[in-house]
């Protein structure tokens, strides 16, 4: 949706280093997501890959850690695997709904300015 209103093509897609495939969101995740009226009860989680990798346009990680495991994992996509100038974002699995809501809220945030961060790779 960010990307629509934002004129870009494309489209946005989750896998995790060490997910489990084929699990539901969490909980938490989804009553917080609910609250804005997002419905993840089709959730799964996968396992990145390298044919997912190879797939995307950006592959981008939610901390500075999970870039460094990508390119040591998939050194040979590095093209691909984008670091921006973002804040890590901690999971919140195990944690509180507040925590939860923060979390859900700081996404919301960093999504925008990567998506900010994506038009001025473009325009450049």
């Amino acid at each position: 949706m960010m990307m629509e209103e934002r004129g870009i093509a494309g489209q946005v897609s989750s896998a995790g280093l060490c997910a489990v495939d084929g699990l539901p969101a969490a909980l938490f995740a989804l009553e917080v997501m609910k609250e804005w009226g997002v419905d993840l009860s089709g959730h799964r989680s996968r396992q990145v890959t390298l044919s997912l990798i190879e797939q995307a346009d950006h592959v981008v990680g939610i901390t500075s850690r999970h870039v460094e495991s990508l390119l040591l994992q998939f050194p040979e996509q590095q093209p691909r695997i984008c670091t921006f100038p973002l804040p890590d974002i901690p999971d919140p699995y195990g944690s509180s709904l507040e925590s939860y809501r923060a979390i859900r809220d700081l996404l919301h945030e960093w999504s925008r300015s990567l998506v900010d961060h994506l038009l001025e790779s473009v325009q450049r």
